[in-house]
C-alpha cells in the first residue's frame, strides 16, 4: 500500500504584482498534481488571483498577505491571512467562480479567508494513478 503524498505550500506575499505569478504557479502545481480538470483549474485560478490582487490593493505598501495551499484527500484548501483583525477586511467575496466553500475567520492579530474547491470523485494525485 503507497502512503497517500499530499503538499502543503506556504508563501510570504508581498504587497507587489508580480508576486501574484508565484501564488498562480503554486496553485497550478496543486491543482494538476490533483487531477482538477484544465476548465476548473482555471476558474479556481482566475478567482483566487481576483480576490489576492483586491486584497493587495486594499492594504498599505509594507503589507502583504501570508497564502497557504493545501492539499487534502477531496479538496484544495487556499487561505489569506492579514495582519490586523478588522472582520470587512476582504474583497467582495459572496460568488467566486470555480469556489465551493467560503470561510471567513477574524481574530486579535490576524484575519483568514480560506477558500475550498472539493475535488470530484475524490481524486487522487496525479503520481498516484495506476
Amino acid at each position: 500500500m503507497t502512503p497517500t503524498e499530499y503538499c502543503r505550500t506556504e508563501l510570504n506575499v508581498p504587497n507587489d504584482s508580480r508576486a501574484v505569478g508565484a501564488v498562480r504557479g503554486a496553485l497550478q502545481h496543486t491543482a494538476r498534481h490533483l487531477g482538477l480538470p484544465s476548465s476548473e483549474e482555471d476558474l479556481l485560478i482566475s478567482s483566487t488571483e481576483e480576490l489576492l490582487c483586491s486584497a493587495l490593493d486594499s492594504l498599505g505598501p509594507e503589507t502583504g498577505l501570508f497564502v497557504v495551499i493545501q492539499e487534502r484527500a477531496d479538496r484544495i484548501e487556499i487561505e489569506f491571512r492579514r495582519p490586523g483583525g478588522k472582520a470587512a477586511a476582504w474583497p467582495e467575496t459572496k460568488k467566486l467562480a470555480g469556489i465551493d466553500v467560503v470561510a471567513q475567520e477574524t481574530g486579535a492579530r490576524d484575519t483568514s479567508l480560506k477558500l475550498v474547491k472539493f475535488l470530484q470523485g475524490g481524486a487522487k494525485p496525479a503520481h498516484m494513478h495506476n
